[in-house]
């Protein structure tokens, strides 16, 4: 398990470095000069706007750029945004808002999506399995913008259940809203791969075997279904966790959260590369951190993959 866990670790470096790259040419060939257009209308003496180049590296080429914004990343110094706002405080102030955010959400779509999947799988083509199948292919044929608006609009605006933004209201009656969302559209996707998974695996050879041998129930339930049929939900429950940055970034902006979502749509709007690479680097980290535990606990359920 550990050199399992170590190659991964290693392979994750280069694409690290890729991904980050990427990223940072991309903020980099957008078009406009973010010194010139966070002043708005305002003129900037020609001495002032070199000195600002120069703090902030703009006069350096592409790669050297991108360098020394890495370099920054892995001392720890991370400066402060061009409109003067200390990066590292603004983490410390932001992290929070977004974890608070996918905690919340990850709560209401796992406690439904794994119990209506498996009461769904267990009872299949009953009530509830229909019922399941119906609901979900709706909230799987609606986009996403389209629920956070209109659930702004309805909870918000008119019934006036929840704020429609911000967080002066505090954790979680401020997050309840767009937890809610991003809950109920990640529930349809985890309840159906749950149901079918669970179908699937009662209907194995090795679980009929099991009951052939006069095995209870609860105890083909527990110690042969139940841990096979999960195996794909924990994949599934990964890649989720894993891309929770990217759904922040249009949650957070919809629904003003000061987290690093809303950080990061700032940073690009404003072409700050180093802050956008500092948050693709926090993103990346978060990533394989999350699919390191997910393969480990792939490997407790399978013993077979930890030879992959």
């Amino acid at each position: 398990m550990t050199r399992f866990v170590l190659r991964r670790i290693l392979a994750a470096v280069p694409i690290g470095l890729i991904v980050t790259l990427g990223v940072f040419a991309l903020v980099f060939a957008m078009p406009g000069d973010p010194l010139r257009e966070l002043a708005g209308d305002k003129p900037i003496p020609a001495a002032v706007l070199a000195a600002k180049r120069a703090q902030f590296h703009l006069d350096q080429p592409f790669i050297v750029q991108y360098l020394l914004s890495m370099k920054d990343i892995l001392t720890g110094h991370f400066g402060t945004t061009f409109a003067g706002a200390d990066i590292a405080a603004q983490l410390r102030l932001r992290i929070p808002v977004t974890l608070k955010l996918t905690l919340l959400a990850n709560a209401f779509q796992w406690t439904l999506g794994l119990f209506f999947g498996i009461y769904a799988g267990f009872k299949r083509n009953g009530l509830v399995d229909r019922s399941l199948l119906l609901a979900t292919l709706v909230l799987l044929a609606v986009p996403g913008l389209v629920a956070y608006f209109a659930a702004q609009y309805l909870f918000g605006v008119e019934l006036k259940w929840f704020p429609v933004s911000g967080v002066l209201e505090g954790f979680p009656r401020s997050y309840l809203l767009p937890a809610l969302v991003i809950g109920l559209l990640g529930f349809a996707g985890l309840a159906r791969l749950m149901r079918t998974s669970i179908v699937d695996t009662v209907n194995a050879d090795f679980v009929k075997t099991a009951r052939a041998k006069g095995l209870g129930e609860q105890r083909v339930l527990w110690g042969h279904i139940l841990p096979n049929a999960l195996l794909p939900i924990v994949t599934f429950i990964g890649i989720d966790l894993a891309g929770m940055f990217g759904g922040a970034i249009i949650t957070e902006s919809i629904f003003n959260l000061p987290g690093l979502g809303q950080f990061m749509f700032q940073a690009i709007k404003l072409k700050e590369g180093g802050v956008v690479v500092l948050l693709s680097t926090l993103a990346f980290v978060s990533f394989i951190v999350i699919n390191l535990l997910v393969d480990v606990l792939y490997g407790v359920l399978d013993p077979r993959v930890r030879n992959v």
